[in-house]
């Protein structure tokens, strides 16, 4: 292939990479050249994949620890709620297509943190008491009733609490449902397509609410993954300046900033609570330290005791014997110095 065809092919716009260039990007200029094309695609790219990535330092975190004790389940609902708001406000807006890819992958991630959350909930707030738990579901009910039964998964108290996995798939499909038929109805309406935007952005705003909550409440953030969080922080920066690069819906610039303040605050937590947790641990390995030693010590003591009793009634045992063997010869003495004056006379 010369260098001729090799040009006409990168100008080609029916050409494989000017294809993608395109399908992730609906605001590029036409005077561009293939290397910022190229860019920008990179770029796209990292926009993509980069907040899914962080994903899995909090899976590997669950897989390690065999718990989801400390992590707050709420963050999968606002950033499901944030995501799946702005994924229809990309029909009414038609932002860039990468944010609209970004947002279906995090819904994704989002399910498959849920059902870890799930799987290694804390077997403390489970009640087998009757075979129901707590939330007033039964345990041993066929999945036909959970799917006709909406009875726990629409009460507010329970909501986002539940302990079976089925339930929070309901209630991410009711929301599913719900935006759809709102599109149908109110699609030609700008407004309400901009109210998305603010719903998907107040959402993704609040994702660390939870988390900075929970860490306050328990003073514990064992298994929440630092890595996570920081690069939470890495990819919402990138977010921030991507979004203000290719401008993108003021509601979603505003959205990301207060979740770069709120990811800040969560590796702050999780670097003083770890300080304190190792201090605590290291105050405790002091105290079983010392308990140990006084242990020993008392255990000493206790055996050197034992060896003086045992001596002493060494001692008195052989005493004994010397004074008894004394008593049976003496007699002896006396009879025989008894006799004399008889043989004597």
């Amino acid at each position: 292939m010369g260098i001729n065809e090799i040009n006409s092919f990168i100008n080609d716009e029916n050409s494989f990479p000017n294809f993608l260039v395109r399908s992730l990007s609906i605001t590029e200029k036409k005077n561009k050249s293939f290397l910022e094309k190229l860019t920008d695609f990179s770029m796209d790219i990292a926009m993509i994949a980069a907040p899914l990535l962080t994903y899995f330092f909090q899976i590997n975190k669950f897989h390690k620890t065999k718990s989801s004790k400390g992590f707050s389940k709420f963050i999968c609902l606002l950033l499901f709620l944030g995501n799946i708001f702005r994924i229809f406000f990309w029909f009414g807006t038609h932002f860039k297509r990468t944010l609209l890819y970004q947002s279906i992958g995090v819904v994704i991630f989002q399910i498959i943190l849920i059902h870890l959350c799930v799987k290694y909930q804390d077997l403390s707030i489970i009640s087998n008491i009757n075979n129901t738990n707590q939330l007033g579901i039964k345990s041993n009910e066929p999945l036909i009733h959970y799917l006709i039964n909406w009875k726990n998964t629409l009460n507010i108290k329970y909501i986002w609490k539940w302990t079976k996995e089925i339930e929070y798939y309901k209630f991410m499909s009711l929301i599913v449902f719900c935006l759809s038929m709102l599109g149908m109805i109110l699609g030609k309406i700008n407004l309400y397509y901009h109210l998305l935007g603010v719903f998907a952005a107040f959402f993704e705003s609040l994702t660390c609410v939870p988390q900075v909550y929970t860490n306050c409440k328990t003073k514990n953030t064992r298994n929440i993954s630092f890595s996570m969080i920081f690069f939470w922080f890495l990819g919402d920066s990138f977010r921030l300046y991507y979004n203000i690069r290719f401008k993108a819906p003021i509601q979603m610039i505003l959205g990301i900033a207060v979740q770069v303040a709120l990811d800040i605050t969560v590796c702050v937590q999780i670097c003083i609570y770890n300080r304190r947790s190792i201090g605590e641990n290291n105050i405790v390995e002091v105290v079983s330290k010392n308990k140990a030693k006084a242990i020993n010590n008392l255990m000493k003591k206790i055996d050197e005791l034992n060896i003086i009793k045992a001596d002493k009634k060494k001692e008195l045992e052989g005493k004994g014997s010397d004074e008894s063997e004394g008593e049976k010869t003496s007699p002896k003495l006396d009879q025989t110095t008894s006799s004399f004056p008889d043989i004597n006379n």
